[in-house]
This record gives C-alpha cells, structure tokens and sequence, in this order.
C-alpha cells in the first residue's frame, strides 16, 4: 500500500530522477543544496497539489524550463495506480490518475495521504490557528467521508457572505439572512466531524503514543470551534460589527485547535527539544489514525531530522517512529547523524544519496 515508484522532470535542480522506494523507511543523504528537499518536496507535491516551501510555483520549476513533472506508483493491494501531477510558468496544474486526466487535487490526497515535519513546522504550536485547523482537517478529511464536500459547501456560503458584507447591495442584510441558514446548517455538520474525529485522535494519542515520554501525560487539547453558543443568533448579533469589518468573524473557518501541558500553552513551557518531540508525536499519531480507519499506509516526510536534536530526542523520536506504520522518507547530511534514530526502528531501511540533483542507492 506503498508509494513504490517516483520520478521528477526538470523540479527544482533536479533534471530527471527515477527509483523505486522501500515500503518502511527511506533515507535521503546529501549535503545543504544537493536536491535531497527537493524529493520530499516533490513527493509532497504529488499527494497535496502545492509545494511545503514557497507560494510561488515558478521556483519549483527549473531554470530554463517551461513546467515540472512528478510521476509515481501508489500500491493498493494487488493494485497498482499510477498517479501524476505537472504545473507550467503559467500555474497551470494538470492532473492524471490511472491514465485519466482530473482536475482535483483531493483525489490525490486520497490516495497518497501524506504530512511533512520541517524545521518550519513548529508553526503548529507559534503559529496562528491557520496551521492548527489544517493539521486538525487534514485527519478529518480522511477519516470523515463526507467532510470534504460539506467543507467546499460551506467555503463557497461564507465567500458569498463576505462579498455581499463588503459589497452591501440593497437589502443585502435579508439576503445575509437568507444565506445564514444555510452557512449554520453547514457549520454545525462540520463542528460534528472535527469533534467527533478529536476525540478518536486523543484516545489513540494517549494510548499509543502516550506512553512513549513523561512530557505526554500532563498533555491536553482544547478544540474551539469558532463560536460559542447558538450560532445563528450569533451571527445576527455580529452583523453590524461584521458590515463595518466586510468579513465573517464567527464559524468554524475561526476554529481553533490547541495544546496544553499542565494547564499551560505547550510554546510557553516545554524546551525546544520537548515541542519537537511533541510534534513528531501529534503528527505520528495522526499517520496512525489515518491508517487505522482507512487501511491506507501514509507517508511521512521528514526534512533534515538530526538538526538540533539531543542524544536523549534524539532516542525518543527514535521510539515514536517505532510506533509509525507510515512510509518514511527522511533527509539527512550523512548516516552517522541518522544512525542513533534508525536503529531502534528494527525496520527495513533503504539508503539513497543525493549529489547535484541525481539520487544514486548505497
């Protein structure tokens, strides 16, 4: 249920690249700028449509050509699919899955669920709640079949609310009013799946992962979700203050998903070193509910994993990934950084190196 086969054309410093990685665990060797963040990125590409790096498509492409290509092969079963996604300067994206041509990225992020933890990842505990819900939705996508389509229902009410806030044509308070019924009945429906899917999320966290290091067990959640109370009488009561703003301050586009330790934001009192081992638990836990309920093995990305780790992370990480069922891929500057945390994992391990934008196997 692997993602058994890659290939890259003309993606960032890389020219053309094919091979075939293990089902378990990958590791990427390479020096800074030698291309190895650039497989992961390209693999995450594939599964998500975007790059984890930059908003401009155009670096993603390599000098000198007119657009990128990525290619692979998603085991299933007894079923191989194969799945591809290309962008021109332009930004024009093209899909195809099983040799037919598609024009949504979800279907992508179907097949190949997949998440990435990089040095800039820690965004998820300093960051807005912009990070947090788009942790938070990324496990509900999966294992809430109907969220998808009720998300793009309620994303297209509140984009038309907003325009008549800012616009405000004749009477567009009654048409607010109007469209008000129908962005709280979507509303709750999504309410409904991130609670329901927090609370699979924290069983499984505190019973798998949970156990791993002592900085867990005073860890809590808090979800928001947006609101507070009866949210249609809310919205009536904000729609002055929302008119003067021209946007929507209330609903579950507001939500919020945070963590605390011992009654305290996890930012403001664990070390650096305890959040890095926080989030290579939340993500690792979130990979294993995924594949729980979907029977769909996820992948990992993990972008230059030794750096700035302590021996004593290190090992912790070493056990959290133990726990991980997920197809990792992992970038490193050399193996002896990496050995410490393969190791423990007692999994099958296939080493690659990166020089110059070509992967060659060790």
């Amino acid at each position: 249920m692997s993602l058994n086969q890659i290939s890259l054309n003309n993606f960032r410093n890389i020219e053309a690249l094919s091979f075939s990685p293990s089902d378990q665990i990958n590791i990427i060797l390479g020096e800074n700028g030698s291309g190895k963040t650039s497989l992961l990125e390209a693999i995450y590409f594939l599964s998500n449509g975007r790059s984890f790096r930059t908003n401009k498509h155009k670096l993603m492409i390599r000098h000198e050509q007119t657009k990128c290509v990525v290619h692979g092969k998603k085991q299933l079963h007894s079923l191989s699919i194969p799945i591809g996604i290309s962008k021109d300067l332009q930004g024009e994206t093209q899909l195809r899955i099983q040799g037919q041509s598609s024009r949504k990225i979800a279907e992508l992020a179907q097949i190949l669920p997949t998440q990435v933890i990089t040095p800039e990842s820690y965004e998820l505990f300093f960051g807005g709640p912009k990070e947090r819900r788009k942790f938070l939705d990324l496990g509900v996508f999966h294992v809430e079949h109907q969220f998808y389509s009720v998300w793009k229902d309620f994303n297209k009410v509140l984009k038309q609310r907003n325009a008549l806030l800012k616009s405000k044509p004749v009477q567009y308070q009654l048409q607010i009013r109007t469209w008000d019924r129908e962005f709280v009945r979507l509303a709750e429906q999504i309410n409904m799946f991130r609670k329901a899917y927090i609370s699979r999320f924290e069983r499984h966290f505190f019973d798998k992962i949970g156990v791993i290091s002592p900085i867990f067990k005073g860890l809590e959640m808090r979800y928001d979700a947006g609101w507070k109370g009866d949210l249609a009488e809310l919205l009536n009561a904000q729609l002055e203050r929302d008119s003067k703003l021209g946007y929507t301050t209330k609903g579950p586009h507001k939500a919020d998903f945070n963590f605390y330790a011992n009654g305290h934001g996890v930012e403001n009192i664990l070390s650096r070193g305890q959040l890095k081992l926080t989030l290579y638990a939340l993500k690792i836990a979130q990979n294993n509910l995924i594949e729980a309920e979907t029977e769909k093995q996820s992948i990992l990305l993990i972008d230059d994993l030794p750096s700035e780790l302590s021996q004593d992370t290190m090992l912790s990480i070493a056990h959290l990934l133990a726990e991980c069922q997920s197809q990792l891929f992992i970038t490193a500057i050399n193996s002896e950084s990496i050995q410490a945390i393969v190791e423990p994992m007692k999994r099958n391990v296939e080493m690659f190196h990166v020089e110059h934008g070509r992967l060659i196997t060790k």
